[in-house]
């Protein structure tokens, strides 16, 4: 214990005199994630407001006097399409949709044929979702309706062509339309976790081998273990520090939201934050053994960082596995690290209930992971290649 106290110390100072491990630190893992947040809600909120102007967009409304009375009676504000509103659509400059009336469209309709009426869009923007829809939502009712007056005209009730009323009724809770927005957190939160411990992981590590400074390290009377657990829980308090900062940065930023209907459905309070934790910290632990481990073999800095990188690929892999799976949620998603993380915290977004069963069982896998990545490393440390390899 006095042994691993004072490397503990020791490696923590010598940290936080690293300027470049604090930088990496508080702004690539802790700030990225809320503002993506930020940014996201911020488009979803203009989206929104897009929605609300009741604005569609028509290009020769003069010909089709049926549907411009049509689309007044929905309440929407109709306004003359752009000039060269083609060309820009296709070029992405104009992101609403567009509908457009043939000239001849009032004397097909008098003539009983069927004309058309075309909506001009860009299906690649994401911003223009919203307009496609009510673009072909009002088409859509304006169809139906001139085919039940064409019914009526002809003496047939409109209803024998529907004889069945579709209601469609939105079961999800709040929290679980909040979700969809919220996803964000677990998933920036895990990668922020072995992001931010990166450096530190491999500049106790490697980075000590190719400073040459390893060797009068374990020349000291502090044993090998307390060598290695000292330098794994200096890692492992940057990995709680930026589970901390994270989670309070996200809850920051969803304060900051000014879309009331958004921050009515993003519940992140400390309730849910106590949950990230209690997931996310034994989760840093472990990541913090793994990268240790793994930076190890690395006789320099640059060397390291490749393997770490293969082991950030495999870690962005898990969480994708249970999108190969018919059922989801399942018990044994609970002894698989990171996927069990997600698992856990995509419930706590959701509103859902856990169990105890939820925080015990990662944990303990992750604990028992760390231990034998630590005594693998300090069997490593004995071996001349490993401390004495220069390349």
């Amino acid at each position: 214990m006095k042994f691993f106290l004072t490397v503990f110390k020791k490696e923590l100072i010598d940290t936080l005199r690293d300027r470049r491990t604090m930088m990496t630190v508080l702004f690539t893992s802790v700030l990225i994630g809320p503002i993506v947040l930020v940014l996201l809600s911020e488009f979803i909120g203009k989206i929104e407001k897009d929605t609300e102007k009741r604005e569609i967009y028509v290009a020769n409304i003069t010909a089709a006097p049926q549907l411009k009375n049509f689309l007044l009676r929905q309440g929407m504000t109709i306004k003359a399409a752009p000039e060269a509103y083609e060309t820009r659509i296709a070029a992405g400059q104009f992101q609403q949709a567009v509908i457009r009336v043939k000239d001849n469209f009032s004397d097909q309709l008098l003539k009983g044929e069927k004309p058309t009426i075309e909506i001009l869009y860009e299906s690649t923007r994401t911003e223009a979702g919203p307009s496609i829809a009510i673009a072909s939502n009002l088409v859509r009712g304006f169809i139906q309706e001139l085919g039940m007056q064409r019914l009526m005209a002809a003496g047939v009730n409109p209803q024998l062509s529907q004889p069945i009323n579709m209601e469609r009724i939105d079961m999800a809770s709040l929290a679980a339309k909040g979700a969809q927005i919220l996803f964000i957190i677990p998933m920036i939160t895990l990668f922020g976790v072995i992001g931010g411990t990166l450096s530190v992981a491999i500049d106790l590590t490697a980075g000590e081998r190719e400073r040459g400074s390893l060797e009068p390290l374990l020349s000291t009377p502090a044993n090998r273990l307390g060598i290695v657990i000292g330098k794994w829980m200096t890692v492992t308090f940057y990995g709680w520090i930026i589970v901390f900062l994270t989670l309070l940065g996200f809850w920051v930023a969803i304060q900051l939201i000014r879309s009331e209907s958004l921050a009515s459905l993003m519940q992140f309070g400390p309730p849910q934050m106590l949950n990230f934790a209690l997931s996310l910290l034994p989760f840093a632990a472990f990541t913090s053994a793994l990268l240790m481990l793994v930076a190890t073999y690395g006789r320099t800095f640059k060397e390291a960082q490749t393997y770490a990188s293969y082991l950030m690929m495999l870690v962005s892999f898990v969480p994708l596995l249970s999108l190969f799976f018919k059922q989801k949620d399942q018990f044994w998603q609970l002894f698989i690290p990171v996927m069990s993380q997600q698992f856990v915290m995509e419930r706590v977004v959701r509103g859902e209930a856990l169990k105890l069963q939820d925080f015990l069982i990662p944990a303990l896998v992750a604990f028992v992971l760390a231990m034998i990545a630590v005594y693998i490393q300090k069997a490593l440390l004995a071996q001349e290649h490993i401390v004495f390899g220069r390349s």
